[in-house]
């Protein structure tokens, strides 16, 4: 599921041409097997990604960065010290979400669990989506992200898996 949700992210990013870069889309999976479908409202800046999935009512947040520089061993450690997505959605408050750090085809993302009022906030921002990963104190790897299109994908993200829009 991971590796679904970023090559869609890396796509998005790196096959859009410079300016619809901050362009959501969403792309749905219906399962063969009549379990809930996958839905994700993504978007990219660079070779940053940044996106929102469900399935069923589990809804997480995906952050994926370019950086190459973990391996087993400190994918481990550094979920042990508890990692997270710092977000801030346009100027409100910033959310902190505990996550997990995960190899994403040889590069570092942040996966957390998130409710639907985070979901609603960034559907509805009116500028950005300003989001950072966390370690022991020290936040790497800042971005913004645009809204435009976001609230079409992340209504349409929302409808796939049944969820109040």
């Amino acid at each position: 599921m991971r590796q679904i949700l970023a090559a869609t992210v890396l796509a998005v990013g790196l096959s859009a041409p410079v300016e619809a870069r901050a362009q959501w889309m969403h792309q749905g999976n219906e399962s063969a097997f009549g379990d809930s479908g996958l839905h994700i409202a993504v978007t990219a800046s660079g070779r940053y990604g940044f996106g929102i999935r469900c399935r069923g009512d589990l809804i997480e947040m995906l952050y994926v960065t370019p950086d190459t520089s973990f391996d087993k061993s400190t994918y481990t450690m550094a979920n042990l010290t508890k990692p997270k997505l710092r977000v801030r959605v346009d100027d409100s408050t910033i959310v902190d979400l505990e996550g997990e750090l995960v190899d994403i085809d040889g590069t570092a993302a942040l996966l957390a669990e998130i409710d639907l009022d985070l979901v609603y906030a960034v559907r509805d921002a009116k500028r950005r989506v300003a989001v950072v990963l966390q370690l022991i104190g020290e936040n790497y790897h800042e971005n913004s992200f645009g809204v435009r299109g976001s609230t079409a994908a992340t209504n349409k993200m929302l409808v796939g898996c049944n969820l109040p829009r």
